[in-house]
């Protein structure tokens, strides 16, 4: 083995073991020709949405970004949550992927344990938006409505509908959120 390397994958081996996993959240702002995108600039082969379930039982559910905060696209409109009001407007982005390596899965891997680990979340975890800290894309159910909005750590995922903020809390565990298969590799 090279003499360089090995000094860089000790490091890496007691990063690992002091911080509990690498770190290494997938950021959309640098996936280059996908991520977020302007939804009025959109171009043919600039990807597809990353759809996340239905509304209702016509209409779809995508992921989209206003001011700088993860919610779901419905009929056009963009809704987030902030201080306990959902917000909505036709003035958004829109997440895109080419790959196909976005999945919806569990905040942490293996089984959950109630109580356990509140603030941590999987290390390939796609980046929403900010709020002075990182959150990161989540969904849920609310009745038989996709919802969609923030994981932030040690709460849970926030989402809006009917105009009010909702939580899914963390030690109930009911959520899924955005990760990136091909996070090490763009």
């Amino acid at each position: 083995m090279n003499k360089s390397i090995l000094p860089r994958i000790c490091l890496m081996i007691a990063s690992i073991a002091v911080c509990g996993s690498a770190v290494a959240y997938s950021n959309p702002h640098s996936w280059g020709d996908t991520g977020w995108k302007d939804h009025d600039k959109v171009a043919f082969n600039d990807g597809y949405g990353v759809y996340a379930g239905k509304h209702d039982a016509n209409t779809s559910v995508y992921v989209c970004s206003y001011k700088n905060l993860p919610g779901k696209l419905v009929n056009n409109k963009c809704y987030v949550s902030k201080y306990g009001y959902e917000l909505g407007s036709h003035d958004y982005k829109i997440l895109l992927t080419k790959f196909g390596s976005l999945v919806w899965d569990s905040r942490l891997h293996g089984p959950y344990v109630h109580g356990v680990f509140p603030d941590r979340i999987r290390n390939n975890a796609v980046i929403g938006g900010n709020e002075g800290y990182d959150v990161f894309i989540c969904k849920g159910q609310h009745g038989d409505h996709t919802v969609v909005g923030k994981f932030v750590r040690g709460h849970g995922c926030y989402y809006g509908l009917g105009g009010r903020e909702f939580l899914l809390k963390v030690s109930e565990d009911k959520f899924s959120v955005l990760t990136d298969r091909l996070g090490w590799t763009r």
